[in-house]
């Protein structure tokens, strides 16, 4: 679906049992306690 809206796919995970994960959308780097959306683009991950 992001591809055919135009978006970029990246092959990332996000591991939120890790103390920082990156977000597969924009690559910001964050912690992970209590975070359920980027801090830099809001992609929601709940």
């Amino acid at each position: 679906m992001a591809r055919r809206q135009g978006h970029p796919v990246r092959d990332i995970v996000c591991d939120f049992d890790a103390s920082e994960t990156t977000c597969p959308a924009c690559l910001t780097t964050f912690a992970t306690q209590g975070v359920t959306r980027c801090p830099e683009c809001g992609l929601n991950f709940a």
